[in-house]
């Protein structure tokens, strides 16, 4: 437990790093003039996709983290912040996994259902889930940070605004702006003030 604790500044602002730089390559592709099929035969959106799939392993480990640093100050609703946002970063990392490794193939051997036009509905469905459970859960991960009064204002405010932006599914901006977020987060100025879980 200590362990964690101690990393989270530095998984934080690892995490948060990672996704902003993944973020941005994303909305650079956003350019390509290629089919989404192309796309993803290209080595750009390999690189893309094993950089956000990096950052959302280390922003589930940042949300451990981060949780039992300041357990006690975010109480019952910052826990269930906490699993709802847990929960999306899984089902993101699973994403950008698919993305890295299957998406490539799909791009060669079933182009029509990346691009729109033979799309199923349980993959349209999968792609919302994705981006509701995520967008929530930090939506709410913000206003628990918010309502604890152990970091800045801003940090809180751009990690809810990375939270309402990544309910848009099919694009990493949100998680961008939430990278953007917790770096800002790892340099509040009261990131000390450290007080972990409370014992019974």
């Amino acid at each position: 437990m200590k362990v964690l604790t101690g990393l989270t500044r530095q998984t934080t602002l690892t995490a948060g790093s990672v996704l902003v730089v993944g973020g941005v390559l994303d909305q650079l592709l956003l350019f390509d003039p290629d089919s989404t099929s192309q796309t993803v035969l290209s080595p750009w959106y390999a690189a893309r996709s094993l950089i956000l799939l990096g950052g959302g392993l280390l922003l589930l480990l940042a949300l451990i983290a981060l949780y039992m640093r300041r357990a006690r100050q975010i109480g019952p609703f910052g826990f269930s912040a906490a699993i709802v946002a847990g929960a999306g970063t899984v089902l993101l990392s699973g994403l950008y996994w698919s993305q890295a490794f299957l998406y490539p193939t799909l791009g060669r051997v079933a182009p029509g259902l990346l691009d729109g036009a033979d799309r199923p509905g349980s993959f349209a469905f999968g792609l919302l889930l994705t981006a509701v459970v995520f967008g929530v859960g930090w939506f709410l991960v913000g206003i628990a940070i918010l309502r604890a009064h152990v970091y800045r204002l801003v940090p809180a405010l751009v990690i809810m605004l990375g939270g309402l932006l990544s309910l848009i599914p099919a694009t990493a901006l949100g998680q961008a702006v939430l990278g953007a977020g917790l770096v800002l987060l790892a340099f509040s100025p009261d990131y000390r003030r450290h007080e972990g879980p409370q014992r019974h």
